[in-house]
């Protein structure tokens, strides 16, 4: 099967719709979505969202640095990058950040492992 690799998307929704769009034209079997569903990009609701409706149908999704500091600000993060996340708490319904804060950090499955930073340290954002 082959698997669609997204990362980082960064609440761009009209990105997150072309990847998904040549991806499926590609025959993707499966999506993993590694982490960073929001920050940055104005549309966190509707990215997340769409994350959603892929994991039901079988996607895998992880957290990423942005996606923790919804609910643990992280002090590494940039000024602008804080900021965004502020602004995007607000907009976020109860499901919506509930969906957040129950991603994973490292998913493994069979020989793979999926992680958004590093496999040895999944809670680490090393840059």
């Amino acid at each position: 099967m082959r698997i669609a690799l997204l990362s980082d998307i960064h609440a761009n929704l009209e990105a997150l719709d072309a990847c998904l769009r040549h991806a499926k034209q590609q025959a993707i079997g499966r999506f993993a979505i590694l982490g960073d569903l929001i920050g940055y990009g104005a549309d966190p609701s509707p990215v997340i969202e769409r994350v959603g409706n892929l994991v039901a149908d079988g996607a895998i999704a992880l957290k990423g640095n942005h996606d923790e500091a919804l609910s643990r600000p992280d002090a590494s993060l940039t000024h602008e990058a804080l900021a965004v996340i502020d602004w995007t708490r607000v907009r976020l319904n109860s499901d919506q950040v509930a969906f957040i804060e129950g991603l994973p950090l490292i998913v493994r499955e069979y020989d793979a492992c999926f992680v958004h930073a590093s496999a040895d340290a999944p809670h680490e954002w090393r840059y």
